[in-house]
């Protein structure tokens, strides 16, 4: 069954958390961030994740540089393994298409940065976790440590989540994430962050000229995404603040 194989792969690679469900379950998304956007025909989602240790976020010196170099290389493995499973299912006579864990990006028309489908509402629908406060997915083991890959595909496969869980989510009276944000961008009833709000403070993007990016991404989104692409992701961008992942008790003692 194509499920043990995937779950095979994933149990080879050190996959903590998989979760498959339905496409359908993303269908309040926005027009063209729809799993069946991306793929005409689209039945269900796999989804993954692989967690960043909770040390790395806690170094007493160079944490910013701990923590960009530990998500690069989380981001490698995930694109890896979406392309593998993405692979699998064609073999396997589906068509299937890799979710990227961070690049590349679209801009919308309002200029906002935005993923191409979004990939913590995929880890929801998939099981895998619960939205936190911050905006984040969080695990009962991992909190919000937890970054993820994905992949939509025509196959019929059964909803299932491995190993199953069940997320209580943040306690009510929480708002360390919100509290914590120097830019206060996470909207904590909502469970949103602003994100252009937090990029523009966290992210620097040495290769990349902001003023041109936000000229294009008033008159030419499609021409601004492009642009940042190629200039700001991967080792091109370097990120100054995690506080809302490192400061989250979701998971604490894991």
């Amino acid at each position: 069954m194509i499920v043990d194989e995937i779950l095979k792969i994933a149990a080879q690679e050190s996959v903590p958390v998989l979760g498959f469900g339905p496409a359908s379950g993303m269908a309040n998304e926005r027009p063209g961030h729809r799993p069946e956007d991306l793929l005409p025909g689209a039945q269900a989602l796999v989804c993954f994740g692989l967690p960043v240790p909770q040390s790395v976020y806690r170094t007493p010196t160079h944490t910013p540089e701990t923590v960009w170099r530990s998500q690069n290389l989380n981001y490698r493995r995930l694109d890896t393994l979406s392309m593998q499973i993405a692979a699998l299912l064609e073999e396997n006579g589906a068509r299937a298409v890799p979710v990227y864990g961070c690049m590349p990006m679209g801009v919308n028309k309002g200029g906002q940065v935005v993923g191409y489908l979004n990939q913590i509402q995929i880890g929801r629908v998939t099981g895998i976790g619960v939205i936190g406060k911050n905006g984040l997915l969080i695990h009962s083991q991992y909190g919000a440590r937890l970054m993820l890959g994905s992949v939509v595909t025509t196959a019929h496969l059964p909803a299932r989540c491995n190993p199953e869980i069940d997320e209580p989510g943040c306690p009510p009276d929480c708002r360390i994430c919100a509290d914590a944000c120097p830019v206060k961008a996470i909207s904590v009833d909502e469970k949103r962050v602003r994100i252009m709000t937090c990029l523009s403070h966290t992210s620097r993007t040495p290769q990349m000229s902001r003023l041109w990016f936000f000229i294009l991404s008033k008159l030419q989104p499609e021409s601004a995404a492009r642009f940042m692409n190629l200039r700001a992701f991967d080792e091109h961008t370097f990120h100054v603040c995690s506080r809302c992942v490192a400061l989250c008790p979701y998971g604490e003692g894991a």
